[in-house]
């Protein structure tokens, strides 16, 4: 059984592959904030929650298998879902001003983004670490 078998998972990856490759283009506007006529850029996170959606849906109707909840509240299992080797599209995304020789990043508020982005991935990879750990220790025989 490979981890990405585990739905939660597969989706906790894609979220550090997400946050990964957003880190980069954060790293790209910061490198790039002098440079003239540069536009700040960004990944389109709705883009990745449809695909992550979409293939999650595909993936349970192909299995035809769902847990049962036996309460509303409860949230219905899936399959994985692998946007891993998935390529997002950047957008440009300008900040808020935009200097004399027309770029438009704005460190500060790269910071912000890039700090957001780091928490992101540090919570997914601790959830991740957790789950692998609890998978560990329900397999492992007892002494």
């Amino acid at each position: 059984m490979r981890p990405d078998d585990v739905p939660l998972l597969a989706l906790l990856r894609q979220e550090m592959n997400f946050s990964s490759e957003r880190q980069r283009v954060i790293a790209n506007n910061v490198a790039n904030a002098n440079t003239p006529g540069f536009v700040a850029q960004d990944l389109d996170r709705a883009e990745f929650e449809r695909t992550v959606s979409e293939v999650m849906s595909q993936r349970r109707s192909a299995n035809g298998m769902r847990l049962r909840t036996t309460r509303d509240g409860h949230m219905s299992g899936t399959a994985s879902a692998d946007t891993s080797a998935r390529t997002w599209s950047t957008q440009d995304t300008p900040d808020s001003e935009t200097t004399i020789n027309g770029n438009s990043v704005v460190l500060e508020e790269q910071m912000v983004k890039a700090n957001e982005t780091r928490m992101r991935y540090e919570s997914a990879l601790s959830l991740y670490q957790k789950s692998l750990g609890l998978i560990r220790t329900a397999i492992r025989t007892p002494t």
